[in-house]
């Protein structure tokens, strides 16, 4: 059984011994530590009853974070109103079985490796691009965790040195803050007032007040008058490009893999354009930078990977 726990949505999957999807299942996340942890159990029952099964062999979960891996809980997450979740406890409970719990995009990483791109590969980073900005690494062989669960949290790299913008999590000039699916719209709002654009005529071609707009409406405003904002998107290019080569000068990896709602719907814009300014940060050689083949499935096929085959780590 994988499951991919997210603030906006719960997915759960029940695959076969090749990690071939055989049941799915997708709901809202409820919002309250009590209504999320008996979710959990009713979303595996329910795909447990569909396949005429009494319990799985073993129980994969990619969580947002932050994360304590030792006793697998949600701790003080930023994007749900709980202080904690017990997943490992409350599934283990309920079921009897081992519950492995990680990251999800460190989990994202995993699926990469086990399913996708990364097969054979002992060096291979992971990025997300969605909401937020996530990755996850395997460095010689080894998927990285950390401490507590929360390794390659590289959304809260520095790319602006200045700290222009604020990030959600409160920490100034992080690469979330201007790249990813909340950010894209602050900086450009910020980026529009620095270049005294009018906001009555930006208003006048997108429809919609500077507040209002998201990360689809100022991407497709850049695709639809790249002479206005060619300048807008070769400073986001080189923001990606600050991140990017981080990860390489890092990890080394022999492969990047980029996945996220963000990212997969935008490569080209965002990190096709990227590639042109590698060269000025990346000190290790620049490897291949790929969309990832998984899809909007890395985290519930990293999941179902983590129950299969469950990291040294882990054990």
């Amino acid at each position: 059984m994988g499951i991919d726990l997210g603030a906006t949505w719960l997915r759960a999957a029940l695959a076969d011994e090749r990690g071939r999807l055989l049941f799915k299942r997708v709901e809202r996340t409820e919002l309250s530590q009590e209504g999320l942890e008996q979710q959990l159990v009713y979303i595996v029952r329910a795909l447990l009853s569909e396949a005429g099964l009494r319990r799985p062999g073993a129980i994969g979960v990619g969580a947002i974070g932050p994360l304590d891996v030792r006793t697998g809980e949600i701790l003080n997450p930023p994007n749900l109103p709980v202080e904690r979740v017990r997943v490992a406890e409350v599934l283990e409970g309920a079921f009897d079985v081992p519950v492995y719990v990680l990251n999800d995009c460190t989990v994202a990483c995993y699926g990469e490796a086990i399913f996708g791109a990364g097969k054979g590969l002992d060096n291979l980073v992971f990025l997300a691009i969605g909401t937020g900005i996530g990755g996850g690494a395997i460095v010689d062989g080894h998927l990285l965790v950390g401490r507590r669960g929360n390794a390659v949290e590289v959304g809260h790299l520095v790319v602006d040195a200045r700290g222009a913008l604020r990030c959600g999590c409160g920490g100034r000039g992080h690469w979330e803050a201007y790249c990813s699916g909340a950010g894209i719209p602050r900086f450009f709002r910020w980026w529009a007032a620095r270049k005294g654009l009018d906001k009555r005529e930006l208003a006048g071609i997108t429809g919609k007040p500077l507040q209002e707009l998201t990360a689809k409406d100022v991407l497709e405003l850049c695709t639809s008058r790249p002479e206005l904002l060619r300048a807008f998107l070769d400073e986001l290019a080189v923001l990606n490009a600050a991140g990017l080569a981080n990860l390489i000068n890092i990890f080394e990896p022999e492969l990047i893999s980029v996945g996220g709602s963000v990212a997969l719907a935008n490569f080209e814009l965002l990190i096709g354009r990227a590639k042109r300014f590698l060269a000025l940060y990346a000190y290790n050689e620049v490897p291949e930078i790929i969309p990832s083949p998984l899809g909007g499935e890395a985290v519930l096929l990293g999941a179902i990977a983590l129950a299969l085959r469950p990291p040294e780590s882990l054990k």
